[in-house]
């Protein structure tokens, strides 16, 4: 098992120095705030941003036969979108991530959502597979380090015991709007058969309205990435913006901030990229890497061809689109148990559990015990999905060091859906022509290895982040 233990990066500087023994450093103040410090706008742009996230994925499924009709596209034209959609999330995830470690979170925070806001908007004006192809290119840029950049920040953001609980109230509060939003545009698609697609890409456009929120007020910067550049008094002005925020009064508070000895300066660090491939920082990145990876690999087996699945072993084609819809709901009755226990069990004990879960749930459909059998293995592999994605993405950004954390959250999501990209020529295939029990016995294989390799990594419950990289 990989050790808990990480040294920091010599390169980087000192989260404090000087000041009296015994006063609380900026990661000490975060740490025991009594909730997080932020404003209402802040959480409503942190929630709108993961509800688009996800909106852009959910809506482009629903809306390709309207597309297809508007714009003439033949089934094979569909192959370039995905796919380049897939390649901009692996590169938008590496160059935004890496922004935000050397220019700050909000930058790249910033940077993210425009290219997703003008990506929707201009898909929304594709006129042929060339051009949605390239816009969906732009797109998938933007959506690659969204997901990851709000996770880092939000732990970065939260107090020790509060970083995972933020981020499942989050996940519910978007599968919320996007199953009202999925529901929502039905009728748009009904009524406009050729150009209702327009209108719900060019509605994930509004993820532009979180621009305004990112300022010196709602999403400010990260006191914690401001240490590791040197600029700890402006880290501990928002330190004390945060506990007004949190209901504390700075003025009451009988213990000083730690400050460095010298004004602020401009601080040299290294490279992120080069902290994450040398020991022992390499080790993290290969095991959540590879975690993910392998995950994507069998969860997109799964989520695309359920229905052929499910047909595979005799389940009837209308009860099998049933469950394929039934299973959409399944996941925000899982987020409430994941709010609930998040912060009492270990994160990566909750990611295998919820990995098995996702195994056993196939296991039962290939099982060939009828229909009901299937239902319940269906809804268990996505109850599996959705208890361990919440934990998942907070065990991603928390076990890296703040001068990395950006980058190497986005690459592991970024990189990880890569496996998205490989499940359509490992488990189609299988699955056409072996069938889809050795199709699933695959899929439960890639679990069991994934289970595995996150097993390695470190604990993270109730530690604080400092203390997980030190």
């Amino acid at each position: 098992m990989m050790s808990d233990k990480i040294t920091q990066s010599p390169a980087g500087p000192p989260a404090t120095s000087g000041g009296p023994v015994g006063l609380l450093t900026v990661e000490e103040t975060i740490d025991r705030m009594p909730r997080v410090g932020l404003t209402r706008g802040a959480w409503i742009a942190l929630m709108l941003a993961f509800f688009f996230a996800n909106y852009d994925i959910g809506v482009f499924a629903v809306s390709i036969p309207s597309m297809m009709a508007g714009i003439g596209l033949q089934p094979g034209d569909l192959a370039w979108p995905v796919a380049l959609n897939l390649a901009g999330y692996a590169v938008g995830a590496y160059i935004f991530g890496h922004i935000s470690d050397r220019k700050g979170r909000r930058i790249g925070l910033f940077l993210t959502i425009l290219l997703l806001g003008t990506g929707g908007a201009l898909t929304a004006l594709a006129w042929d597979a060339a051009s949605l192809s390239f816009f969906r290119f732009l797109t998938g840029g933007g959506m690659g380090a969204v997901l990851a950049l709000c996770s880092a920040y939000i732990g970065e953001m939260a107090p020790k015991n509060r970083r995972g609980k933020y981020l499942a109230f989050l996940y519910v509060i978007g599968g919320i709007l996007n199953l009202v939003i999925g529901f929502a545009s039905l009728p748009v698609l009904a009524a406009m058969p050729e150009h209702g697609w327009r209108v719900l890409m060019a509605f994930g456009g509004l993820v532009l309205l979180i621009l305004p929120f990112i300022n010196s007020r709602d999403l400010m910067e990260s006191p914690r990435w401001l240490v590791e550049q040197g600029r700890v008094q402006e880290a501990t002005a928002i330190v004390r913006k945060m506990e007004r925020n949190a209901g504390l009064d700075p003025a009451e508070d009988t213990e000083i901030l730690r400050v460095a000895d010298k004004p602020d300066v401009d601080v040299e660090v290294e490279s992120p990229l080069r902290q994450l491939l040398r020991p022992p920082l390499i080790q993290r990145l290969l095991i959540v890497l590879g975690f993910w990876f392998v995950f994507y690999v069998a969860m997109y087996g799964f989520a695309s061809y359920l229905p052929l699945l499910l047909a595979g072993v005799g389940v009837e084609t209308s009860n099998a689109l049933f469950v394929t819809v039934l299973t959409r709901v399944a996941p925000l009755i899982i987020g409430f148990v994941v709010v609930a226990l998040i912060e009492k069990l270990e994160r990566r004990t909750m990611i295998i559990q919820g990995t098995i879960i996702f195994a056993l749930g196939v296991a039962l459909i290939i099982a060939g015990w009828g229909d009901i059998a299937a239902t319940i293995g269906s809804l268990l592999a996505t109850m599996g999905i959705a208890y361990m994605a919440t934990p998942a993405y907070t065990y991603t950004a928390e076990v890296f060091p703040t001068t990395a954390r950006g980058t190497a959250a986005s690459i592991c999501d970024g990189l990880g859906h890569l496996g998205g990209a490989v499940a359509p020529f490992v488990i189609l295939p299988i699955l056409i022509n072996a069938g889809a029990v050795a199709a699933g016995i695959t899929m439960i294989a890639l679990l069991i290895v994934a289970a595995v390799l996150i097993r390695l990594g470190v604990r993270t419950k109730d530690r604080s982040l400092l203390e997980i990289n030190n």
